[in-house]
């Protein structure tokens, strides 16, 4: 048997697969980010072009919120704003503010003729430190200062595309391979849709896609499993229509014959066409004979009826062969005896436990009995004999038939009513004609004492 490799496995390891494509993509996304930010701010022009827009923006700040460049807090808050931005202003030689500096880049605050023993490490020289950089000016509102700015532009675009990259690996990425993964379940589930659709409109000779080892491959094989018994009952309906229709036509023509005689019989006397008292009692016997006749169409009719239409037999608890058939056949024979019929009985001594209905064995003896009377011949025996196969046992009758039947009208209705409620009892019905000869077999269901 095939291992179940269930859904809820496969949905995690697709989304294992989906996380490691995600996480590769962004890593190969981040490295191809980091080289073009690294060969786009080497150039000279680009790197002065961003730290000049980076001036500008902070004098428009400083302008707009009409700042003095005693205004920590608002450079600060400015500065922090843009985190690989470093910010120094002077005035003079002395550094009055440091977005690197503690206490939110208070340095100093002196006068102009404070001296560096005063106050140390505020009076510096920043032409050999920041030589590499170009001194901008800015306006405050207490005068002009000096401005040293930094841009690291390369971080700064760097750290963006990293937060777009990562929101974009968790909102698309992710999601897209996760989906991409799962396309063949989807694909599979789809076409499972389109199968079942077909089987509401009728299509049952279309077999179900059974394909994998999941839950969706047991939901598709118990699907075409229901395919394949709705095709058999479709089949057994219509052979149970055309076997109906059947017996309706030649049931038709078995009853129009005697009906006709009938009605032929009863005009005679009814005009009085008869020319004797004897040839009207002759006329009163054959339409005696007939009205039996169809008497006898009808009951079959109705017995056929009767037995096609439970669709279940309800069979007795288990018991011995000789308790079920002692009776009926001891019946059977006396019946045939008083026909003129000799019976040859070779039952054994077998007794075996039998599975059947009780009233189904009845009929069914009844119907074999009314077809011995009307086709054996009461030349020869009747033989009823024990049969046994494998898990089944039962009764063999066998006799010679007529060269011409006795009655010249049948109704074909007996053998199919035996056969069905065999079907019923879940035995087997066999029927076999060789030259001269009939023959049926009836085996039922044993148990194992």
């Amino acid at each position: 048997m095939k291992k179940q490799n269930g859904l809820a496995k496969q949905f995690m390891g697709m989304i294992v697969l989906a996380a490691l494509e995600s996480v590769l993509l962004l890593t190969v996304s981040q490295v191809v980010l980091a080289k073009g930010l690294r060969f786009w701010f080497s150039r000279t022009e680009v790197q002065q072009h961003a730290t000049q827009k980076q001036v500008q923006e902070l004098q428009s700040y400083v302008t707009e919120h009409h700042l003095a460049s005693t205004d920590v807090k608002e450079l600060t808050d400015w500065s922090h704003k843009r985190r690989y931005t470093l910010l120094e202003l002077y005035r003079g030689q002395t550094m009055i503010y440091s977005s690197f500096a503690p206490k939110d880049g208070m340095i100093s605050f002196l006068p102009q003729n404070g001296t560096s023993d005063q106050n140390p490490g505020v009076l510096v020289d920043k032409t050999g430190v920041y030589d590499w950089l170009p001194c901008y000016t800015l306006t405050f509102a207490d005068g002009e200062v000096s401005a040293m700015l930094y841009y690291n532009g390369f971080n700064t675009y760097y750290g963006t595309g990293c937060e777009i990259l990562l929101s974009l690996c968790i909102l698309w990425w992710f999601p897209g391979f996760f989906l991409l993964n799962s396309r063949k379940i989807v694909r599979y589930v789809v076409q499972l849709s389109e199968e079942i659709q077909a089987m509401e409109g009728g299509d049952l000779d279309h077999p179900i896609t059974i394909r994998g080892s999941d839950e969706v491959t047991t939901l598709a094989s118990c699907l075409d499993s229901m395919r394949v018994t709705l095709r058999q009952q479709q089949e057994e309906e219509a052979q149970a229509a055309a076997k109906v229709k059947n017996l309706i036509t030649e049931m038709s023509h078995d009853l129009r014959t005697p009906l006709t005689t009938l009605l032929l019989y009863t005009e005679i006397l009814q005009y009085h066409k008869y020319e004797t008292p004897e040839q009207a009692d002759n006329y009163l016997n054959k339409i005696d004979a007939k009205a039996r006749q169809i008497k006898q169409l009808s009951d079959n009719l109705f017995e056929y009826a009767l037995v096609t239409r439970d669709t279940v037999a309800v069979l007795d608890p288990p018991a011995h062969f000789s308790t079920v058939f002692e009776e009926p056949l001891t019946e059977m024979v006396e019946t045939l005896q008083q026909r003129g019929f000799a019976c040859a009985l070779e039952l054994g001594e077998e007794d075996v436990l039998l599975l059947v209905s009780g009233q189904y064995v009845r009929r069914i003896l009844d119907n074999i009995t009314s077809n011995l009377v009307k086709y054996a011949d009461p030349c020869s025996d009747i033989l009823v004999r024990f049969v046994q196969e494998e898990d089944r046992a039962g009764l063999c009758f066998k006799n010679r038939v007529l060269p011409v039947p006795a009655s010249s009208e049948s109704t074909k209705v007996g053998l199919p009513s035996i056969e069905t409620m065999m079907e019923k009892m879940q035995g087997i019905c066999r029927i076999e004609q060789p030259e001269g000869i009939f023959r049926m077999t009836l085996l039922f269901q044993t148990v194992k004492e």
